[in-house]
């Protein structure tokens, strides 16, 4: 196969990304890959193992049940983000409120606030003494939902990580939503109307159905930053069970237990896979759909 004087110019011009990709991405992720079964791709000690997955899967060990938690609680944050968001968008798409401009600038206070921060900001107002904690035991002890206060931060229940979670990514799923929003034809919604359609039958019937990938992909790209953060249930979190990524920080740092870490690695990276599947087949789909 001859190469002609183009495809020359395409390799030089591109390898530098090639590069980048091989030396930040993919090198990692094979080192991660091959750790997880014992073999060391920058040297050391390589023994062939599955010790680290068998460890993984034991129902006596801790790993096993801190996936199922974790991928359980960022479902509930995400769904609660993404659904809190939406509404939020649709409701400043609609609405239109001129109070808006004024409330946009601390909209975006998350988005710069660093994750321990927030989380240690969560920690004060939800800890025993803090007083979201009084008002909100308050509330549900008054309507006897409870007898005594349940603990809101390092709970076994995850409550304190969904608070972090949800301030974070409730944010992140407005702004994803917003721009897409702004898209919808005004002349469809004034169609809804003048046929008699209420406000949340064009939610229903315009701007769901239009949206649907954006929610898609915004769903999954919350759920795997979910996943994936360690300030927010490392700082939140109850002693146990623990999110998986804090079990992996404690492999590391503390029980020196490199290869479960790598394990636990490749979870996350199958989880990544998924998520990223899912993210450029929807999305990439409505793209071709609107160019066509």
């Amino acid at each position: 196969m001859k190469i002609s004087k183009d495809d020359i110019i395409s390799i030089l011009f591109l390898f530098p990304l090639y590069a980048f990709l091989a030396v930040m991405v993919f090198i990692p992720l094979l080192n991660v890959v091959l750790g997880s079964v014992g073999i060391s791709l920058f040297g050391g000690q390589s023994k062939f193992s599955l010790e680290g997955y068998l460890k993984f899967i034991d129902p006596s060990e801790p790993y096993l049940y801190s996936l199922f938690f974790t991928i359980y609680i960022s479902l509930i944050a995400t769904v609660i983000s993404v659904i809190a968001g939406y509404l939020f968008a649709v409701y400043l798409t609609i609405k239109k409120p001129r109070i808006w401009q004024k409330i946009s600038t601390v909209m975006t206070v998350p988005l710069f606030v660093p994750y321990v921060v927030g989380a240690f900001m969560w920690w004060t107002l939800l800890f025993p003494s803090g007083y979201l904690s009084y008002v909100i035991n308050g509330i549900l002890m008054s309507l006897g939902i409870i007898k005594s206060p349940i603990p809101l931060v390092n709970d076994p229940h995850g409550i304190g990580i969904l608070f972090g979670e949800v301030w974070i990514r409730f944010v992140v799923a407005f702004m994803m939503f917003y721009g897409p929003l702004q898209l919808v034809s005004q002349d469809l919604v004034d169609a809804a109307r003048t046929l008699g359609a209420s406000t949340w039958d064009i939610i229903r019937k315009v701007y769901i159905p239009i949206t649907k990938y954006s929610i898609i992909a915004t769903s999954a790209i919350i759920l795997l930053a979910t996943m994936a953060g360690v300030s927010i249930p490392l700082i939140l979190g109850g002693s146990w069970p623990q999110f998986l990524n804090v079990m992996i920080y404690i492999d590391v740092t503390r029980l020196f237990r490199f290869q479960t870490a790598y394990v636990s690695g490749v979870f996350y990276i199958i989880s990544s896979l998924v998520l990223g599947y899912i993210f450029f087949r929807f999305t990439t789909k409505r793209v071709i759909i609107q160019v066509r």
